[in-house]
């Protein structure tokens, strides 16, 4: 029984030092991103995906069809907080993030009234991508990275901040649409060098981009500017 006990006891030791250290990454991760929002690993969160790891998959699964009727009755209030849960349960789930983030900052944003509920829901998404990143296993994938640069430089037209995270998006592998959208944001940046040089990298490597790689690098030298 004894044996049995320190078992257990060395379990949960282990199981308590393994959160602590991937909290230490989430706390660093968080200051990277500049993340001021309370962020913290719960054991549950390691040892439920070895105990309850299917019966975690349900409940998100649950949480995200409930999230789909509160959006189609026009419920968006409801929305955020389930997103919150179905992200607690399931992390690495890089979707939960990516989708999550385009719904506030897309869909509830374009379905609200006013500048100020916009200016919310812009801003929550955001905060729920970087939110994300936070998770040291989702930081070494180009998705999350991806979905803030693009909606810093769709949605914010915010251009410095939409080439530092599609900087660190093309770090990783990644599809194509990726290299052209950072092209883009050097140029909305006014850093015209950089976007030749992203366009060149474009052209010399993409086959299905290399006409409009090359009309954007004759246009930049040309005429200083190519996107629309």
């Amino acid at each position: 029984m004894r044996r049995k006990g320190y078992r257990y006891l060395i379990s949960i030791v282990v199981l308590f030092v393994g959160v602590h250290l991937v909290q230490v990454q989430i706390d660093y991760r968080k200051k990277i991103e500049n993340l001021e929002s309370n962020l913290l690993l719960m054991p549950g969160q390691i040892a439920g995906s070895l105990v309850l790891g299917g019966f975690k998959g349900l409940a998100a699964d649950l949480l995200w069809l409930n999230m789909e009727e509160y959006w189609h009755k026009g419920q968006h209030y409801k929305i955020l907080p389930l997103l919150e849960a179905i992200a607690w349960l399931q992390p690495s789930y890089i979707l939960v993030w990516t989708v999550g983030g385009w719904h506030m900052a897309y869909n509830i944003y374009a379905e609200v009234k006013t500048p100020e509920e916009k200016q919310y829901w812009y801003q929550q998404g955001i905060e729920f991508l970087k939110k994300g990143l936070a998770y040291p296993f989702n930081a070494n994938k180009y998705d999350i990275y991806f979905e803030l640069g693009w909606t810093y430089y769709h949605k914010g037209k915010d251009y410095p901040n939409a080439v530092k995270y599609l900087e660190k998006a093309v770090k990783y592998p990644h599809p194509e649409y990726v290299d052209d959208v950072l092209a883009h944001a050097y140029e909305k940046n006014g850093q015209i060098d950089k976007a030749i040089k992203q366009w060149e990298f474009v052209r010399d490597n993409y086959v299905s981009f290399f006409d409009i790689a090359t009309r954007m690098i004759h246009d930049l030298k040309t005429k200083g500017k190519a996107t629309p």
